[in-house]
């Protein structure tokens, strides 16, 4: 499936400005009030954060056909690749899922605090 480089690159480009624009904020934070302060604005974040992911999983999830339906009216994709993409919104959700059960549950965090933590 071919994409156009000028979308490609917009989204790039926004992707940038927003992270940049959130670690602004954040440095910004971390300035104006102690570590512990951030950190548990963090935490009462989370909540929030996970319930707008999820949102966005079902988003997808429901979405997809339309989406892909317009990709397919566009011209951008063939009939058999339309097809493909139908069939895999299911394992695309689920991986969806899978990311966000990690991120929730912080199991990356885990796994790094284990291996670079104190043994024993």
């Amino acid at each position: 499936m071919a994409f156009p480089r000028s979308g490609v690159l917009g989204l790039s480009v926004l992707t940038v400005v927003l992270a940049a624009g959130v670690g602004v904020l954040l440095w910004q934070a971390v300035e104006l009030s102690s570590m512990a302060r951030v950190a548990a604005r963090v935490d009462e974040l989370k909540l929030f954060a996970t319930g707008i992911r999820l949102v966005l999983v079902g988003l997808v999830a429901a979405l997809w056909p339309k989406l892909i339906g317009l990709a397919h009216r566009a011209g951008r994709i063939r009939e058999d690749q339309r097809d493909d993409l139908l069939a895999q919104r299911w394992r695309l959700v689920g991986w969806l899922l899978v990311i966000e059960l990690v991120l929730w549950q912080d199991l990356l965090g885990r796994f790094f605090a284990a291996i670079t933590g104190a043994v024993g």
